[in-house]
């Protein structure tokens, strides 16, 4: 009854979030959903004896929740502090607030508030409180509300998390992409309003202030990462070095758009980033290093090593809801309680929603590492007896996964991009074995590379193993009908198409895979 309870107030604050997003019915009828909810519960405790009019409340309490953290949210945007500058030449002082994100011919950074007290105010200090400080023409503007503005900057000078700059150049509001090939139209406005980001700037000219005016953690951390990053690039060529970088760095250094393309089209373009199985291994090798320590201050040492990983590779969609999960289940393993998937799954969507509501319509990539996770816990363990003929248990492991995965991603995939891959299943039971063993070669070869001869040897075994998985992507793209691009699909199909898996799902689902286990790979 408790795991009644739990999922029927987390998937109704999710289904709030997304009401409140498609239709915007405002505060009041949060409020009433709120109302109705406090007098249904009050009804059962005067008399009714049964749970469904406690799930009926908490459903109804979990859908208020959701509207009114969506018109929350909303409230506190900043979207029109420098509307009055639109258009116009300014010169605009900030910090770069995250790592900036390095491509081939340039670099996108976020500048967001800085410490700005203009002459003869004190603003700042009495406020206690960040100020952006714009320059345009002789005025010089205090803003008491700050906003994000992404920079697009040439690749050099490099700049670094934390650099105070000076930016001159024009203001722009963020432009929407059209369609392309059948797929939906992106709404890039939305997608950059989740981050706070509603204007832009293309080349400006960039003055740099100082350094060091970021988090000092984080500085490390992006220092660390930078010094990993240079070893791997020192050690193996390219294009296998930023295959390498993507894997087990999370580093968005350009593979070019025509090879990216490629494993697109093959359907392998997920192992180029980051997945929460680099959580797990992160978690596992700490947890196994200090085997000689008490079990408790090892999961400790587990956890913030897992959170110091996350925060080094930038906190992406995928990385946060596994680093969620994988914290979820070392609390677990403290207690003594063992960590069910289904549950740290939906808690951990359920959080990264509360604390950012507009990742749930305009993060793709929160809505692909959701569902393809989702995957794995609920969509397994109904499918793999269809697959006994598959007798090695390692190999079946992958061809069940991989197809599991890839038939529940696949209407967010035909919605968002138009696109299939018909060769996916076949080129990840190729691909898929060799990743494990490729990250940990490039982990050693970065963390090792002051040591001539061993340095070289991982580097050598590496680059096999990255050059295997490049020459396998172009030996697939060649494959007639590896890809089918320019397919329409609406958002009801999604909508008739999750519900056909649900039901199948919910009739099939073996109740002995229900059960917890003590052990869970993300």
């Amino acid at each position: 009854m408790l795991s009644e309870y739990f999922f029927g107030f987390s998937i109704s604050f999710i289904v709030g979030i997304a009401l409140e997003s498609f239709f915007n019915f405002g505060y009041s009828f949060g409020i009433l959903c709120a109302f109705l909810a406090v007098i249904i519960f009050l009804a059962r405790r005067n008399g009714s004896r049964g749970a469904g009019s406690c799930i009926v409340s908490l459903v109804l309490l979990g859908c208020a929740l959701g509207i009114l953290r969506v018109d929350y949210s909303l409230s506190k945007q900043n979207a029109h502090t420098l509307n009055k500058f639109l258009g116009d030449t300014v010169s605009v002082s900030g910090i770069i607030k995250n790592e900036p994100d390095v491509r081939e011919e340039y670099t996108n950074i976020v500048l967001g508030s800085a410490e700005a007290e203009p002459a003869g105010s004190h603003l700042g200090r009495h406020l206690g409180r960040e100020i952006n400080s714009v320059l345009y023409g002789e005025n010089q503007v205090v803003l008491e509300k700050t906003s994000n503005i992404l920079v697009r900057v040439p690749v050099y000078p490099v700049l670094r998390y934390g650099d105070e700059v000076t930016v001159d150049g024009k203001i722009t509001p963020p432009k929407n992409f059209a369609s392309k090939d059948g797929a939906k139209d992106f709404d890039y406005q939305a997608y950059l309003a989740k981050d706070d980001i509603y204007y832009q700037m293309y080349f400006p000219k960039v003055t740099l202030v100082s350094h060091g005016k970021g988090n000092i953690i984080l500085e490390k951390l992006f220092a660390l990462k930078t010094w990993l990053m240079g070893n791997i690039v020192r050690m193996i060529p390219e294009p296998e070095a930023s295959l390498a970088g993507g894997i087990t760095l999370g580093v968005k250094q350009s593979l070019g758009d025509e090879l990216l393309q490629k494993f697109r089209d093959t359907g392998v373009a997920h192992i180029v980033v980051l997945s929460g199985y680099n959580i797990a291994v992160i978690a596992g090798i700490i947890s196994r290093v200090g085997l000689f320590v008490p079990f408790t201050l090892r999961l400790g040492a587990s956890a913030i090593g897992v959170i110091l990983f996350a925060l080094m590779v930038g906190g992406g969609a995928t990385v946060v809801r596994a680093t969620i999960m994988a914290l979820i289940i070392i609390l677990a393993r403290v207690l003594g309680r063992e960590g069910d998937a289904l549950r740290a799954l939906v808690l951990a969507g359920g959080l990264m929603v509360f604390v950012n509501p507009m990742i749930l319509l305009h993060d793709v990539s929160f809505q692909l590492s959701f569902s393809a996770t989702l995957a794995l816990v609920v969509l397994v363990p109904v499918i793999e007896k269809y697959f006994f003929f598959v007798s090695s248990r390692v190999l079946r492991e992958i061809v069940v996964t991989t197809f599991a995965t890839q038939i529940f991603v696949l209407p967010l995939i035909l919605y968002h991009m138009g696109s299939v891959s018909l060769i996916g299943l076949i080129s990840n039971i190729f691909i898929l074995p060799v990743v494990p063993f490729a990250m940990l070669a490039v982990a050693f070869t970065a963390t090792l590379a002051w040591v001539p001869l061993v340095s070289s040897v991982f580097a050598f075994c590496a680059y096999l193993m990255l050059a295997y998985i490049v020459l396998a992507v172009e030996f697939f793209v060649r494959v007639p009908f590896a890809s089918l691009h320019g397919i329409s699909f609406p958002f009801g199909a999604i909508a008739i198409a999750y519900a056909l898996l649900g039901f199948y799902i919910a009739k099939n689902f073996p109740h002995e895979a229900a059960e917890e286990k003590s052990e869970y790979e993300f």
